[in-house]
C-alpha cells in the first residue's frame, strides 16, 4: 500500500511540474467537469428540497409530541 501511495504522489508531482499537463487538466476541468457538476447540482435540487421539507415536517411533529407530553 505504501508503494502505491508513493507512486500516486510521484505521478501527481510530475504532472504538477508539467505545464502542458496542467493546461490540459484546466481545459478538461472547464469543458467537462464543471458543466457536468452544475447539471448534477441542478438535477439534485428538487430531491434536496423534498428532503428538507421532510426533515422540517418530522421536526415539527416531534416538537408537537414533545410539547404535548409536557402539559
Amino acid at each position: 500500500m505504501r508503494f502505491l501511495r508513493r507512486l500516486v504522489v510521484r505521478a501527481a508531482q510530475e504532472l504538477a511540474a508539467n505545464p502542458e499537463a496542467r493546461a490540459k487538466a484546466s481545459q478538461v476541468l472547464e469543458e467537462n467537469i464543471k458543466p457536468r457538476a452544475k447539471k448534477a447540482w441542478q438535477q439534485a435540487q428538487p430531491e434536496i428540497e423534498n428532503a428538507k421539507q421532510g426533515v422540517k415536517s418530522y421536526a415539527k411533529k416531534l416538537r408537537d409530541e414533545y410539547r404535548k407530553g409536557r402539559g
